[in-house]
């Protein structure tokens, strides 16, 4: 696997790096699922060969914006994701080369691919038997441009970085490989809903202490109030109202712990306003007052 890496990123003649411009052009290799990660492209160039190594490079590039968080739709084209599979080694002048847009790179040798058992998947994209190289051009998703933009942007460091890579390296990989075959199906405006979901419970994670209501959440999930409340509960299993409460109740429990807090200071702390409902809602979920957490 090192062959491998060195080959593809080792070379300061090649023209791999960053689209950052003041990035370093160095890769970083990732032992699951054993790739090589670049923030930039893998492009083949329209002039000559650009790829040396048998494998597989995909490239996803996304809208600026997908970095903050933000659900927009990209202009056109920009929002793609490419996968260039080679079958065997080829002699090449050059590497493939990073473009100027936010993108990131995955190189994945043939070794690596056949060690996950997606073998099968790799040799059915060449639709020609003879074909050394087959191009595969696809829609990003809007998960999977949030997750190329969190590859591009970690929101952690160190080992968490790392496993946090991995975990998005592995996601983008089946993706390339099984978009294209019709084995997963992306519906753009059910991705979008998704997300919109995920975030309304991570904007309620965030903030316990907020007296939301089913309104206000229908609004940013852009729902009406049925549709949300059918939705949320197919997504996380429970109303959004259960699930807030169920939040809440937890994170008391672990204030009245681990923080010595009085009961009425936890209850507060979560969103209730009185702590004669907050001890009735925590008998019920736990089967016993909260002063016996304290």
């Amino acid at each position: 696997m090192r062959d491998f890496y060195d080959q593809i990123v080792g070379r300061l003649q090649d023209d791999i790096g960053s689209a950052q411009p003041d990035a370093s052009t160095a890769g970083q290799w990732l032992d699951f699922p054993g790739c090589v990660f670049v923030r930039g492209e893998f492009r083949a160039e329209s002039d000559g060969p650009a790829i040396a190594a048998s494998g597989l490079f995909i490239s996803v590039a996304f809208d600026e914006s997908a970095g903050r968080g933000i659900l927009t739709r990209a202009a056109s084209g920009e929002r793609q994701m490419t996968a260039i599979a080679v079958r065997e080694d080829r002699a090449v002048e050059r590497a493939a080369r990073c473009g100027d847009r936010p993108a990131i790179g995955l190189a994945l040798p043939k070794a690596s691919i056949f060690e996950l058992g997606l073998g099968d998947a790799f040799q059915a994209l060449f639709k020609d038997d003879g074909a050394g190289t087959a191009v595969i051009s696809l829609t990003a998703s809007p998960r999977i441009e949030a997750v190329a933009a969190e590859m591009f942007s970690p929101p952690v460091a160190g080992h968490a970085g790392r496993l946090l890579l991995s975990a998005h390296a592995a996601e983008v990989i089946v993706h390339a490989l099984f978009s294209e075959r019709g084995r997963i199906a992306v519906d753009p405006a059910t991705d979008l809903q998704r997300m919109r979901l995920q975030s309304v419970k991570e904007r309620m994670d965030a903030d316990l202490a907020y007296p939301w209501s089913i309104d206000e959440l229908a609004r940013s999930a852009g729902l009406s109030r049925r549709s949300f409340n059918q939705k949320f509960q197919m997504a996380h299993g429970a109303s959004a109202i259960d699930y807030l409460r169920a939040q809440r109740l937890d994170a008391a429990r672990a204030l009245l712990i681990h923080q010595r807090l009085s009961v009425s200071e936890a209850a507060y702390r979560v969103g209730y306003a009185h702590p004669a409902n907050f001890a009735t809602a925590f008998r019920r979920r736990f089967g016993h007052s909260p002063k016996r957490c304290q």
